[in-house]
Formats: C-alpha cells, sequence, structure tokens
C-alpha cells in the first residue's frame, strides 16, 4: 500500500507500511528449499498480488525471493517497478528500456533478458516460476559465473526439470511451474488470474486425494476389524 508521496528539494519520495516480518530470501538462506504446502502458499499469495497490479497495468519486473516479504502467513510483493510506471505514465517507456536489460538475471524472462521495449506483464509469470523453481530445489533454474552467463542460458536454455533436483516434487506441479518458464510468452499461462486458478486446482486435487486416502484406510480399516470379529466368532 502507498500512504503517501512528495518531494523534498530534489528528492522524490514515497512512503508505504512497515512489515513486521523477514523476506524470502532470509528464510531461503536459512533453511533452503521449503515444504511444498508452504511454498504454495506463498505463490498463492504473490500471485494473487501480481494479478491485481496488472489489472491496474503496473508490470513488477523484478519479482525474486528479496522482494516478497513474509509477515504471520501472508506473503507480500514488494518494491513494484515504480520506473516502469513513471516511464509509461509520461510516455518515455522507450527511452528508459530500449536496449537496456532492468531487473535481476537469475529470474528475467527471456524477452527481458534481451531488453525487448515491447515485453509485457507475462515477464511476472516467468519470474514467478523461477523463483517457485527455487523455492522447491534451493536453486534457481539457471547459474552461471556472470550475469552474462545467467540471462544467456535464460535466452538459450531448457532448465532442468524441477524433480531433477527435487524427486518428491509432483508431476502436475512441476508442469504448472515449467509453464511458467517457457521460452516463448505464449506459451506461458496468459495471466496471473490464469496461474491463480492451476494453482488452486491443483491444491484442490491434492486435497481430494488425501481424503480419498483417508476414506480407503478408513474402509480398510473396517474390514480388518469386521474379519477379525468374524474369525473370532467362528472360533
Amino acid at each position: 500500500q502507498l500512504l503517501t508521496a512528495g518531494a523534498n528539494a530534489d528528492l522524490a519520495y514515497y512512503v508505504m507500511p512497515y512489515i513486521e516480518g523477514e523476506s524470502l530470501r532470509a528464510r531461503l538462506g536459512r533453511e533452503g528449499a521449503l515444504p511444498m504446502s508452504e511454498v504454495l502458499r506463498i505463490l498463492h499469495d504473490v500471485v494473487d498480488a501480481l494479478a491485481y497490479s496488472h489489472h491496474h497495468g503496473v508490470v513488477h519486473r523484478d519479482i525474486k525471493p528479496d522482494n516478497v516479504m513474509l509477515s504471520g502467513k501472508h506473503a507480500l510483493v514488494t518494491d513494484f517497478g515504480v520506473a516502469k510506471a513513471v516511464s509509461e505514465a509520461t510516455g518515455r517507456q522507450q527511452l528508459t528500456t530500449a536496449g537496456v536489460a532492468l531487473g535481476t538475471p537469475s529470474y528475467m524472462a527471456p524477452e527481458q533478458a534481451a531488453a525487448d521495449p515491447n515485453l509485457d506483464h507475462r515477464v511476472d509469470i516467468y519470474a514467478v516460476g523461477a523463483m517457485a523453481y527455487e523455492l522447491l530445489t534451493g536453486r534457481p533454474p539457471f547459474t552461471g559465473m556472470t550475469s552474462q552467463q545467467i540471462l544467456a542460458a535464460h535466452v538459450t536454455q531448457a532448465p532442468d526439470p524441477v524433480s531433477r533436483h527435487r524427486p518428491t516434487c509432483p508431476p502436475a506441479l512441476e508442469a504448472v511451474i515449467m509453464r511458467c518458464l517457457a521460452k516463448r510468452a505464449a506459451d506461458r499461462f496468459q495471466t496471473a488470474e490464469e496461474l491463480e486458478a492451476a494453482l488452486d486446482a491443483y491444491v484442490r486435487r491434492t486435497e481430494d486425494t488425501g481424503g480419498r486416502r483417508i476414506r480407503l484406510a478408513v474402509l480398510a480399516a473396517g474390514g480388518i476389524l469386521a474379519l477379525a470379529a468374524l474369525g473370532w466368532g467362528i472360533w
């Protein structure tokens, strides 16, 4: 939330609420890969925030663990692309973005790494995929000795499947993340709402499967007790 904004001499400033908690980066640095349920909860909050910002015409362009704050049971997206919003409002987008790759290399979509001036909100979808990959595996999808190597990998290389670094990752969740990381923007989820729906559908399927397993276990236990009672009666 933006509380107020203003200027003091040549310094422009804006004021946001203080968030009591820690960054997702701090949590990753302390614990490494996170539990699956925790990853899904964080992703839901982040994607929900992006759906709101995209609806209002704001592309973040720097989604990463450093820009996600954990406060209580909520994940909050911070540090929105203020320069991008200002450049669009002033009509100077080409002046500020053409030929310059803005963002953090480990989470930049191929078109963002190539400094495409016509990028859109789907770069945030890609960054969510890169961040989700790191939350599950403890490492980003691409690494390198230099920023240039990492950017080149985003453009030219296919990431390892999530399951190669976290074998317990369910195929359905892996498919969602890998779709976010598609090289072509047209092959990703096209909106944050679409991605959010896919995550919610996965969670519902998981809960339904868990419920069926519990019911089957109860039925099996009941069957064992019935057979035991029958055996006792026959004896």
